[in-house]
């Protein structure tokens, strides 16, 4: 299943690739939202959630992962966290 990734995410991928040799960190949120067609908005809204909290989920823009947040976004969401964070190698 191939997804669209922002070009903001697409930088932010290519930094972390440079940075771990290993593998890297994708967030999908956005593309999430993009499907549902469902705006960041909302979703902060319906969970809780901070507007900016949620637009640095769907950016990438992350130093820690809050679990509890990570959660409610799968709860609204009605997802698996793997549907919202996916490591590559």
């Amino acid at each position: 299943m191939s997804r669209c990734i922002s070009n903001v995410t697409i930088r932010w991928v290519m930094y972390m690739y440079k940075t771990y040799e290993n593998g890297f960190i994708v967030f999908k949120l956005q593309d999430i939202l993009n499907e549902r067609n469902l705006s960041k908005n909302r979703l902060s809204v319906i969970s809780g959630v901070r507007f900016d909290t949620i637009q640095r989920y769907c950016k990438g823009n992350l130093t820690r992962i809050d679990l509890d947040i990570l959660c409610r976004l799968c709860h609204v969401l009605n997802c698996e966290i793997t549907d919202i964070i996916e490591y590559r190698k």
